[in-house]
């Protein structure tokens, strides 16, 4: 049976059943198509709910979507998201300090919502920035109400933005160091999010609206170059807010989510005012995927919510059912006194006591000769410097596995070493001319896991030839059995023609990996 992915969008519904990390079926319900004012009242008339829950059972039995577990992604116009920092303090006094200081940044009360916060160290300031994410209770329940009526198994709520970043680990695309990612839908009117990251934790996000709701965009169309030029002006705010905000964190590179039709004239704004800019084409991933649409990206991605993991650990729906344990806890401790009043017999208790202490004795009666038996294959131990005499069996098979685990660790530094040199030295004598590297860095995880980037540029005055040698430099390294013996995997991630002072170059960026 499949997982399924909904989004409940500004603009549509998504619907993405998948199976695994594959697509089997997708289909979307229109907003404008809801009972008017739906998700906007407090509290949905009961009659309104039933005419909703049809709706999507329509919808579902004519998709021929079959699976039952559904795991929901918001928009941020559902949800508050804030990042902000707190001394380190000990764990029993988290929770209350990081309610105290939401208080500063929400219109709410914390007492109204249902809320999610995960922290992440910083050993150097020795602070914890937390991130926090909250939701209506009676927004939640909204939707919790929605899909148990289509008998539906939740198994996550969360951030639509969010659940995008599982498209990075999708497409094998790094989210090291600091990066930013931009998914915007210029055509689908979905909501653009921008979010920056430092190792997988959000330092940053913000929902760019650039239209008004679903009716009011159907009685006027938008203007798409309008809302271009909207979104670059929105980038360049929130990477300026961004800057002053985390003047030590520079965004190394942005990630970005686009219409085919508007990507070009994006990755040269963003060029321009920023970082370097890489395009995620996801339809190389998703097998028999729908023309682009945000909304379907974001639908597609939180299905795969059990499949592929992120640093990111919040889930609203897992917040709603702590607190509400908690209550029961809390219920429980009230009825406690009801026990008080009752009268013990203290005739039985003292049988029962005796009854005990009998069948302890006894206990120990019938393990006197195993404990000899025991001495005596502890005495005829060969003796070993390092381990005790009394040792128990556990306790040697303990040292065993340690030894074991450090002669392991020793034959894998001995034999699975990865010496640069070699590769390193071929990078120049593959190199067409007219290629220059301009950076490389060399990144090793794990024994097994290394990754070497080199960031190059060709000139050769011609752009087709320029790409022909950067194609060449690739296929080289490729065709060169020393280097391959190292690095599996190589792959061209970016080239692009851009002014470098008063030439213009083709830049370029090739990955290397050892897996």
């Amino acid at each position: 049976m499949g997982s399924l992915g909904i989004y409940f969008g500004p603009k549509a519904i998504s619907i993405v059943e998948t199976k695994g990390k594959k697509l089997l079926k997708q289909t979307q319900i229109p907003q404008a198509a809801l009972p008017a004012g739906e998700l906007e009242e407090k509290v949905p008339p009961e009659a309104k709910m039933i005419e909703m829950v049809a709706l999507f059972k329509d919808e579902l039995r004519r998709s021929k979507i079959e699976a039952k577990e559904a795991a929901l992604c918001l928009s941020g116009q559902d949800l508050i998201i804030r990042t902000f920092e707190i001394p380190q303090l000990p764990k029993e006094e988290l929770a209350s300090a990081i309610n105290f200081e939401a208080k500063k940044y929400i219109p709410f009360k914390v007492e109204d919502l249902i809320t999610d916060f995960q922290i992440e160290a910083d050993k150097v300031t020795k602070t914890n920035l937390v991130l926090f994410i909250g939701i209506k209770k009676d927004t939640l329940e909204k939707y919790v109400t929605l899909l148990t009526q289509l008998d539906f198994k939740i198994s996550t709520v969360e951030y639509s933005a969010f659940s995008l970043l599982r498209c990075l680990k999708l497409s094998n695309l790094s989210d090291e160091g600091v990066v930013a990612v931009i998914g915007a839908d210029l055509l689908g009117e979905d909501e653009v999010n921008f979010t920056v990251l430092e190792n997988g934790f959000p330092l940053f996000s913000r929902d760019i609206i650039l239209a008004g709701g679903p009716l009011e965009a159907e009685k006027a169309p938008r203007e798409p170059g309008m809302a271009l030029e909207k979104l670059k002006t929105e980038i360049r705010i929130s990477l300026d807010y961004y800057n002053r905000k985390f003047a030590s964190k520079n965004i190394k590179k942005i990630y970005l989510f686009s219409n085919d039709e508007y990507r070009p004239e994006l990755e040269t704004f963003i060029t321009q005012i920023g970082p370097l800019v890489q395009f995620v084409d996801i339809t190389r991933t998703i097998e028999s995927s729908p023309p682009y649409s945000l909304s379907f990206i974001k639908g597609f991605s939180v299905s795969l919510a059990r499949t592929i993991k992120t640093n990111i650990k919040v889930n609203l729906l897992a917040a709603k059912e702590k607190g509400a344990a908690v209550k029961e806890k809390a219920l429980a401790v009230e009825a406690a006194p009801l026990l008080e009043g009752m009268k013990i017999n203290f005739k039985i208790v003292a049988l029962g006591i005796l009854i005990c202490a009998a069948t302890f004795g006894y206990g120990i009666y019938r393990m006197q000769p195993v404990k000899k038996d025991i001495a005596g294959i502890i005495s005829a131990r060969p003796q070993v410097s390092f381990v005790k005499p009394e040792a128990s069996y556990e306790e040697l098979t303990s040292t065993e596995a340690e030894f074991k685990r450090k002669l392991d660790t020793l034959n894998d530094f001995i034999k699975k070493q990865l010496f640069l040199t070699k590769p390193l030295n071929i990078i120049p004598r593959v190199m067409p001319k007219g290629v220059w590297l301009t950076r490389f860095s060399f990144d090793k995880r794990e024994r097994e896991k290394a990754d070497l980037i080199l960031d190059g540029a060709s000139y050769l005055t011609s752009a087709d030839e320029e790409f022909k040698a950067v194609n060449d430099f690739v296929s080289n390294l490729k065709a060169n059995p020393e280097f391959t013996g190292y690095f599996k995997n190589i792959n061209l991630t970016s080239i692009d023609r851009r002014q470098t002072g008063r030439i213009t170059a083709t830049n370029f960026s090739i990955s290397c990996k050892t897996y």
